[in-house]
């Protein structure tokens, strides 16, 4: 097995956990509270939750949403790290552990949350077509 196979098999894992605690909790907190979520605004919520934690983590989202704001400055001075390898050569990066990159990629997957609960809620309590009622057959009044 690769290094990016394992990789991508525990991103997978990760992903898969995430958006099942996810889902029970919002299941749980809403049912404790007497609100039922529909299946598709529980179903979008969730489809949020789970397509952007991995592409945020990866990088190339918040760089380019750095790039869109005009705030590379910030990422190139206050997230970057440097690491020494076996021979000693020291290498920059952008993304290492224990810097405010850590913080970007939070608070963006915060904010994501956020956006995800909103449309759950919207879907959820929007009012959509009245549903159709059968009618019943009643027999003819009386002459």
């Amino acid at each position: 097995m690769t290094t990016s196979h394992l990789g991508r098999r525990a991103v997978a894992f990760h992903m898969a956990s995430y958006t099942a605690v996810h889902l029970a909790a919002t299941i749980g907190i809403t049912r404790v509270f007497g609100y039922r979520v529909t299946p598709a605004a529980l179903l979008a919520g969730a489809a949020i939750n789970a397509s952007t934690p991995a592409a945020i983590d990866r990088g190339a989202l918040l760089l380019w949403l750095a790039k869109k704001t005009k705030k590379t400055g910030y990422i190139e001075q206050k997230c970057q790290t440097v690491r020494m390898d076996d021979e000693g050569a020291l290498t920059r990066e952008v993304n290492g552990p224990g810097i405010a990159w850590m913080e970007l990629d939070a608070a963006l997957q915060r904010a994501v949350g956020v956006g995800a609960a909103a449309v759950t809620t919207w879907l959820t309590t929007c009012p959509g077509p009245a549903p159709r009622r059968h009618r019943q057959h009643r027999p003819p009044a009386p002459a």
